[in-house]
């Protein structure tokens, strides 16, 4: 085993990761944003829960009968299917929407800088 790979560097890896997502919370000033950081994480545990919740309606569809069960076993599948979309587009919409605010903060403060060097001569009412 190489000392990359130790327990001791692995603990130590994700206490950095896990004090690097608490200052971000912890940032009051909300300079840094915490949600790209975290869509990853939170998009994992939704597709976790939503395979659990197919398979348990697959299951519970027997407890209705037969052809009630077999509805589920069809049914369930699909359903999982349309959230895996549904979830995956909803992640890339908020990702977009970071993306854009970090692109558009530069040009912010560069036009900020020109007002404050060339004032209008008509400020706006």
């Amino acid at each position: 085993m190489s000392a990359s790979n130790s327990p001791t560097s692995v603990l130590s890896s994700l206490w950095q990761q896990i004090r690097a997502v608490l200052d971000l919370v912890l940032d009051l000033s909300f300079k840094r944003f915490v949600t790209p950081r975290l869509v990853r994480m939170l998009y994992v545990l939704s597709l976790l829960a939503a395979v659990f919740y197919a398979a348990s309606w697959m299951f519970s569809g027997f407890k209705s009968g037969t052809l009630s069960g077999l509805f589920t076993i069809i049914t369930a599948p699909v359903a999982f299917l349309l959230y895996l979309i549904f979830a995956r587009v909803t992640v890339e919409l908020i990702l977009a929407v970071f993306r854009i605010a970090d692109r558009i903060a530069p040009l912010s403060e560069e036009e900020a800088v020109r007002t404050v060097a060339n004032p209008p001569a008509n400020p706006p009412v």
